[in-house]
């Protein structure tokens, strides 16, 4: 707890030198909703943060854009999650992280689809041996698979083919640390990561969030083991097999979204766009990219 404690006092005598940069500040024009703002009211309200002081800790995306620009690189979204948790065990959670608790205790993660249903429906291929393994993750199984598909038909072509993790594996938990349970969510790490065995892992995760959760937040995977995005997988498997050449790309020009997770809590930012030149003629960046790329808004639990 003293990192937190020193993060909460570098931000709270900071003179908001990163109030720009937070997309829920700059949506709604609070100064209470800026990292300086909110990490503030966690520093004062204790152990005993009000309803309101909930709200205000709701207020982040976990988009880490506030830490780019600090000087002391705090992690302002660790310090809100752990500010969140404090609400909960004050009694004084959002409805929303009450619920989320709830899902995982019945299904074992916080959709509204039946996960195991979708992933039961999707095949890994045609028997080739497979080192890696795809992590299907909840985001993508609740938009019905499709991306989970194209992935495993991606890493076939690339001569690079995915296993699927197995059907325990649905979700990393990170929503439990999103919504204040962060003893729920070490239990339910610790429960998936036994379910992957004890031999080394190589873990590919379509949700950036993920496997930054799983490599910085869950116990410890066996020694040899490996974790990254399926966008750094698939461009070291385009390298490898060299047919990018074999066929011209499409004749249209991409704009490319850096998301937050990859290009900061990972820094990831090549390999996206090393497959986007293999594929098309043209990738034309926005005004805000790479690590300084601006949040879609939907992480953190944002409340809606």
């Amino acid at each position: 707890m003293n990192d937190l404690r020193r993060a909460a006092e570098l931000c709270e005598f900071c003179p908001k030198m990163c109030r720009f940069s937070c997309p829920v500040s700059e949506a709604t024009f609070r100064e209470a909703l800026s990292p300086w703002g909110k990490v503030s009211l966690a520093a004062l309200a204790g152990g005993s943060p009000e309803p309101s002081a909930s709200e205000a800790f709701a207020g982040c995306t976990g988009c880490l854009r506030c830490q780019q620009y600090c000087a002391h690189a705090n992690d302002v979204p660790r310090v809100l999650y752990a500010a969140r948790a404090t609400s909960v065990r004050a009694g004084t959670p959002l409805p929303a992280w009450t619920d989320v608790a709830e899902r995982f205790r019945v299904a074992g993660h916080a959709k509204d689809v039946d996960l195991l249903a979708v992933r039961r429906t999707i095949s890994a291929g045609d028997g080739q041996p497979a080192g890696a393994m795809l992590f299907a993750g909840c985001d993508a199984l609740e938009r019905g698979g499709e991306l989970l598909r194209a992935a495993l038909a991606v890493a076939r072509e690339l001569g690079a083919p995915l296993a699927l993790a197995p059907e325990t594996a649905l979700c990393c938990g990170l929503e439990l640390l999103e919504a204040g349970h962060p003893e729920r969510f070490t239990e339910h790490a610790t429960r998936v990561r036994g379910e992957l065995g004890a031999a080394p892992v190589h873990l590919v995760f379509l949700t950036p969030g993920c496997a930054r959760a799983v490599r910085e937040r869950w116990p410890a995977l066996p020694s040899g083991s490996r974790i990254e995005h399926v966008t750094t997988y698939l461009a070291r498997a385009l390298a490898t097999a060299g047919i990018a050449a074999e066929r011209p790309p499409l004749p249209i020009s991409v704009a490319w979204h850096d998301p937050c997770e990859l290009s900061r809590g990972l820094a990831e930012t090549t390999a996206p766009r090393a497959l986007l030149a293999a594929c098309v003629e043209e990738v034309r960046e926005p005004i805000r990219t790479g690590v300084d790329t601006s949040c879609c808004g939907a992480a953190g639990l944002l409340p809606r």
